[in-house]
């Protein structure tokens, strides 16, 4: 396993305090002098009132002046002048994205990245480094490529048989329990013909959740119905078909359900496609604003060898990617055969990691 270095452009952070100034901005009531004489001669009619809703939109206009200028303060605080592309919005670049990567930092070469949802070791303590040594429930293989903007995704199924160092021949997801995060690097790394990782990310089942329940949900078109109920994992999983707004214990129940003839390849797809629709709703304008405390309330979730500009850097990265330079596969093989082995496996040849790996994933 190596450890590049990953160079990401430093952001400036909006201290809390200043934020909070701007939250308290109130436009002053509007006064009316009427002690003054009017311009025009006297009339004896009465004056006719202004209309409410002519009132109305002076108010809103003032507002929104106030919420302009207050907004212009907040991102002149956060992203430096000279942290703009400004080139590239006279070239066309999009300004959500020019934006995007101000306020995150500039990703400045390649780098490939393990990503582990992991089931939380209920004994530990929350947030520990211990309570992310459970099972790897899924597994990605991340790598993201400034040069030519692309990002590649292989899945990884969780039941893919291994050998493991001192453990023998069991599944890939159990690597995490055995030997936490470096192990895991290690066995996916002898597993990928070698292939280099230079960091990962641990996210606990509550991760989803929050993050999902963060962004107000996501819009996911749920193909059949999903009933099932783990009270061991506590999972409760209740969805109709058809298009809807899931929020977090519905996206994770869409995303780990796999109690139908596609098993664990089905469970990887709904994942895939959890993915997008996360990041759909996180490439809104108005999310990008948010994402600074974002990350920070998903702190307490991830379990990282990134730092938190490098986290801001691949964040505002991906969400600039369009959806057709994102690249996703899965790890070609076949399910072990009724009584091949004492427990299921997914089974993989040489063939289909070569597949998997070549001319997608840096060896070392």
């Amino acid at each position: 396993m190596t450890n590049r270095p990953i160079t990401a452009s430093k952001i400036r952070s909006a201290d809390s305090s200043y934020r909070r100034s701007l939250t308290n901005i109130s436009p002053e009531p509007m006064q009316i002098d009427r002690s003054q004489p009017p311009i025009t001669p006297p009339i004896t009619e009465s004056r006719t009132p202004i209309p409410y809703a002519k009132i109305g939109a002076r108010i809103a206009f003032t507002l929104s002046l106030l919420v302009s200028v207050g907004a212009g303060a907040f991102l002149g605080r956060v992203i430096p002048i000279n942290a703009i592309d400004w080139a590239g919005l006279v070239t066309g670049r999009k300004p959500t994205e020019v934006l995007m990567e101000g306020l995150g930092g500039k990703l400045e070469q390649p780098y490939q990245i393990l990503v582990m949802g992991v089931d939380r070791v209920a004994d530990a303590p929350v947030g520990s480094a211990d309570s992310f040594n459970g099972r790897s429930d899924s597994m990605f293989l991340v790598r993201l490529d400034p040069s030519d903007r692309a990002i590649k995704i292989l899945s990884i199924p969780r039941d893919t048989q291994v050998p493991i160092p001192n453990y023998g021949v069991t599944k890939i997801n159990a690597a995490n329990v055995y030997g936490g995060a470096k192990l895991a690097q290690e066995v996916v790394s002898g597993t990928l013909n070698g292939v280099e990782i230079d960091r990962y990310v641990r996210v606990d089942t509550s991760g989803l959740i929050s993050l999902v329940d963060a962004v107000g949900g996501i819009e996911v078109d749920v193909p059949k119905r999903m009933k099932y109920t783990d009270h061991t994992q506590k999972l409760y999983i209740d969805l109709y078909p058809g298009i809807q707004t899931l929020n977090g214990l519905q996206a994770e129940g869409f995303s780990r359900f796999r109690y139908d003839e596609d098993g664990d390849i089905g469970r990887i797809k709904r994942q895939q496609i959890v993915l997008k629709a996360i990041k759909d709703k996180l490439a809104n304008p108005s999310v990008v604003l948010h994402l600074p405390s974002l990350l920070n309330t998903l702190q307490r979730h991830i379990d990282s060898s990134l730092s938190f500009d490098e986290m801001m850097a691949i964040a505002t990265f991906a969400m600039s990617i369009k959806s057709e330079n994102i690249q996703v596969s899965k790890l070609s093989g076949r399910p072990s055969y009724p009584n091949e082995f004492r427990y299921s496996y997914w089974i993989t040849s040489p063939e289909d990691i070569d597949e998997a790996i070549a001319g997608k994933f840096q060896t070392k």
